[in-house]
C-alpha cells in the first residue's frame, strides 16, 4: 500500500513548529553569545605566559570533543559525579558554547595576529596602557578579519543547536520527534524541520557571505 502523506496535521501544528524553531534559534544565539565571550578570553589568555599553556591545551581538546557525547556528559554525567544537575536548555547552551569557544578563540587569535606589531609597539610608545592598546588599536582592525569568520562559525552552532533536544530541550526536532512518533508520520514533520532548519542556515550563510563582501568592499 503506497505511503499516505497527511500535510494537513503539519499544518495543524504550526504553532508548536514555530515555538521549536525559536527555541532553537534561542539556544543557538545565546550559546554563540558565551562563546564570544569565552573565546575572546581564551585568545587573549594564550599570550599570557602563566595561564598560555593551559589556554592552548582547551582549546586543542574542546575541538577534539564531539558536541553529542559532550552534551551527554554534561546534563548526565555531571549529574552522577558531582551532584551538579543542570537543565536542558542551560545542558544544550554551555556544551555549544564551551566546544564553540574553542574554535572562536582561534578566529579571535588570529584577527589578533593580523594587526602589524609595530602599530602595537607605537600605540605603546604613545603611552597607551595595554587595555587601551587593545580596545582602541587592535581590536577595531581585527574585526576586519574575526568577523566574517565568526559570522561563519554562527552557521554551525545554529547547525548544532539541532541535537540539543536529546536531553529534552523542547526545540524543533524535539517536536518533530513527539509528533512523528504520535501520528506515525515521520516523513511529513521530520521534512519540515530539516527545510526550517536548512533554510535558516542558507539565510545565515547568505548574509555572511554579503558581510564579507562589504567588509572587503570598504578594505
Amino acid at each position: 500500500m503506497p505511503y499516505q502523506f497527511e500535510w494537513y496535521l503539519v499544518a495543524r501544528h504550526w504553532q508548536p513548529i514555530v515555538v521549536g524553531a525559536l527555541v532553537t534559534y534561542w539556544v543557538a544565539v545565546v550559546s554563540m553569545a558565551l562563546a564570544s565571550a569565552f573565546g575572546l578570553a581564551l585568545a587573549l589568555a594564550q599570550r599570557a605566559p602563566v595561564v598560555g599553556r593551559a589556554a592552548r591545551v582547551y582549546v586543542q581538546l574542546m575541538r577534539a570533543v564531539p558536541l553529542y557525547a559532550f552534551l551527554l556528559w554534561l546534563y548526565y554525567g555531571l549529574s552522577v559525579a558531582a551532584g551538579l544537575t543542570l537543565g536542558p536548555l542551560v545542558a544544550g547552551c554551555l556544551s555549544l558554547g564551551l566546544i564553540t569557544a574553542a574554535y572562536m578563540a582561534e578566529i579571535y587569535r588570529a584577527g589578533l595576529r593580523a594587526v602589524g606589531r609595530g602599530q602595537v609597539d607605537a600605540a605603546r610608545a604613545l603611552g597607551l596602557s595595554p587595555v587601551a592598546v587593545y580596545r582602541d588599536v587592535v581590536l577595531p582592525q581585527a574585526v576586519r578579519v574575526i568577523l566574517p569568520a565568526a559570522a561563519s562559525q554562527f552557521v554551525g552552532v545554529l547547525k548544532g543547536a539541532a541535537i540539543v533536544s536529546v536531553v529534552g530541550v523542547p526545540d524543533l526536532m524535539f517536536f518533530a520527534n513527539w509528533a512523528s512518533l504520535r501520528y506515525f508520520k515521520p516523513f511529513e514533520f521530520y521534512t519540515v524541520a530539516g527545510a526550517i532548519l536548512v533554510g535558516s542556515t542558507v539565510l545565515v550563510a547568505g548574509a555572511v557571505a554579503l558581510l564579507e563582501r562589504r567588509l572587503r568592499a570598504g578594505r
